[in-house]
């Protein structure tokens, strides 16, 4: 008689998951919206204006091309005003980003700058830098030059503004 119930206890449960394949959520998987790469938006078309910050896509290429680009990038005002709380953003995020290799002075001697063989990071109280452009900066921390990577991923445009009203600041003329 206990076999008999267990078989029948057997069979129902088998039943019950049996009948679970034929409701809808076996498809959950299949129908949930995604991402298709090809639908994403397109980068803006060459000479288009930007609407923000001042960036343009797509980068130029050669090293004759960047150079121009970032002569073009001194007409880029600095929207951000150097204000207390724009340079504590800054210092915040120049320590985050650029003192691993430009160091607390800004001389290039942090941790990672003393470890370059061929170069070391440029000096960000030296003249070169600080008779450029608040725009020519911004596109050298929008696009990276040489040794340097590009922050346009890692920082917003009004963080990269920060960090340039910092530079200004910290290691401008005084």
């Amino acid at each position: 008689m206990r076999s008999i119930i267990r078989t029948i206890a057997a069979l129902l449960l088998l039943g019950q998951a049996s009948l679970g394949w034929g409701y809808p959520w076996d498809q959950d998987m299949v129908d949930q919206p995604s991402a298709k790469p090809q639908k994403s938006p397109a980068p803006a078309a060459p000479d288009s204006i930007p609407i923000v910050g001042g960036e343009t896509l797509p980068a130029p290429t050669t090293k004759q091309g960047m150079d121009e680009a970032k002569d073009a990038a001194v007409a880029i005002p600095n929207p951000i005003p150097a204000t207390a709380a724009s340079l504590a953003r800054g210092a915040y995020f120049y320590e985050m980003n650029c003192l691993v290799c430009h160091g607390k002075q800004g001389q290039g001697g942090g941790p990672v700058g003393l470890k370059f063989v061929t170069k070391s990071p440029r000096d960000l109280q030296e003249n070169y830098i600080q008779d450029q452009a608040d725009g020519q900066l911004f596109f050298t921390l929008t696009r990276g030059r040489e040794l340097m990577p590009f922050y346009r991923d890692a920082l917003s445009v009004a963080e990269r503004w920060d960090v340039i009203n910092y530079i200004r600041h910290k290691f401008g003329k005084k």
